[in-house]
């Protein structure tokens, strides 16, 4: 492509594509594309496998961690990596996306410790048929347990104490769980065991719930 880069004023630029006078936002993503490729793809290679390659829509690119390869729409931040040839900043911001698209998949293996009691549905995690929390860290009660209805209710319940960081391996190597993975986790894992003396929780339950739970406590020995 033959651009010829002419001006920049009031936020813009002012570049001439093949002999036509056009005005671009004056960003991250134009100084790359337009000052250093030419108006051409934007190809480049962090090493060790991360690498970068625009596709042939404007900002957007295919984003590659060794074997690994991302589709990422966010132009500017990414010509922003590459001009600062910002390698670990790129590993984070890829890694964060991964984490993002791949939500369930990792949370399956760590859910999968949990065996028969909590099961994965399209839009979350029911645990023992009775709550559910969904794939953004809300959390339900089920308003007709153990009949055909399947409703499900807003529970308020924070995650309880503090939420440690965890760690799992992936295809882009070791990731650093987000917080809503956190959040999901913290919470299955209190309705796994219930504190049924917090009478927050409790007094938002149906009575049948209550009852089952407060069994259930006595059972595993509980006061």
């Amino acid at each position: 492509m033959n651009v010829t880069f002419l001006d920049e004023r009031d936020g813009l630029f002012i570049v001439m594509v093949e002999g036509k006078v056009k005005t671009i936002v004056s960003d991250s993503y134009s100084q790359l594309k337009y000052k250093t490729y030419n108006g051409n793809r934007i190809f480049y290679d962090f090493g060790d496998g991360f690498k970068i390659q625009e596709t042939y829509d404007d900002r957007i690119f295919n984003c590659y961690l060794n074997d690994v390869v991302i589709n990422i729409r966010d132009g500017n931040r990414i010509a922003e990596f590459v001009l600062d040839n910002n390698k670990s900043g790129y590993e984070r911001f890829i890694k964060e996306h991964y984490i993002e698209q791949h939500r369930t998949e990792l949370l399956d293996k760590v859910i999968a410790t949990f065996d028969d009691r909590v099961v994965k549905v399209k839009d979350g995690y029911v645990v023992d048929d009775m709550f559910k929390v969904d794939n953004k860290g809300t959390s339900y009660f089920a308003t007709g347990m153990g009949t055909l209805d399947d409703t499900w209710k807003f529970l308020c319940t924070v995650a309880q104490g503090n939420i440690r960081k965890m760690s799992i391996d992936s295809a882009v190597g070791l990731l650093e769980l987000d917080t809503t993975c956190m959040t999901i986790l913290a919470k299955i894992g209190f309705f796994c065991n219930p504190n049924v003396h917090d009478s927050i929780f409790m007094n938002q339950l149906p009575q049948k719930i209550q009852k089952l739970l407060v069994d259930q406590d006595k059972v595993n020995g509980g006061i």
